[in-house]
């Protein structure tokens, strides 16, 4: 195993795809803190003022971002095997391909965590200068911020291992990244105002993820934090159980 993992790793840092992703993780962390500070108190603005704590939290919820980056580099760490048929010789070498899934896997779990401590350092370090220019206190344990930070941590994890589970079931790269994002940006954000539909909306991944970090969004009743964990760490069980058993049962592309 520890020679898979090594071998993962090094098919994964010798490439430009994970500083690409960290690249743009960061870029939308920083932009949607910058928004946030920078909208409030503005007319239209319906967020409290910089001083509550739900406000607090909104604006260091913003790491949670990464989360969409840490999927794509966990589809494209499977999907690139299949698309440039290095999975031939990667399943030669490792016939045991429930071992080569389990590296994938714990990869991917190290990347989306090296994600979202970037993503909640540069929101920290946009946010903490900010708002002390503005005369605002970031109170860390009373408004809740450090869990969300904690939140954020652990839901770009856990999207990076539903990222493997989905390359593995769908295997064409474009196709799962299409899917992917369709998903994130347009369906589950349908079900989630859709009047009769909406309250299943909080048990998806999506809310889930929000449910997380202690923010709520779209006016959704969501779970409670530690009910969103637990379902947020359900939806990447299942992906990567479901991708686990599709690749035993199918042949070598």
């Amino acid at each position: 195993m520890k020679r898979l993992l090594r071998e993962e790793t090094r098919k994964l840092l010798t490439t430009r795809l994970w500083w690409g992703m960290l690249l743009g993780a960061l870029a939308l962390a920083s932009i949607g803190v910058i928004a946030q500070i920078a909208t409030n108190g503005l007319r239209g603005n319906p967020l409290p003022p910089l001083t509550s704590a739900a406000t607090q939290r909104s604006v260091f919820a913003s790491a949670v971002s990464g989360d969409t980056f840490a999927l794509i580099v966990g589809i494209i760490i499977v999907t690139a095997e299949f698309r440039h048929f290095t999975s031939r010789p990667t399943f030669l070498l490792e016939p045991r391909r429930g071992r080569v899934v389990a590296a994938k896997l714990l990869v991917a779990t190290a990347l989306g965590l090296a994600y979202g401590a970037a993503c909640a350092v540069i929101s920290v370090a946009i946010a903490v200068p900010w708002l002390s220019l503005k005369g605002v206190h970031v109170d860390w344990s009373s408004n809740g911020v450090l869990f969300v930070l904690l939140g954020t941590l652990l839901a770009v994890a856990i999207f990076a291992i539903v990222g493997v589970g989905v390359g593995v079931i769908i295997q064409s790269q474009v196709v799962a990244v299409s899917v992917a994002l369709a998903y994130l940006l347009i369906v589950e954000p349908l079900l989630r105002v859709i009047p009769g539909v909406k309250e299943v909306g909080r048990f998806l991944p999506g809310a889930a993820a929000e449910a997380l970090t202690g923010v709520q969004r779209q006016g959704i009743v969501q779970v409670q934090p530690w009910q969103g964990a637990l379902l947020l760490l359900g939806w990447g069980l299942l992906f990567a159980l479901a991708g686990r058993a599709i690749t035993l049962s199918r042949d070598i592309p």
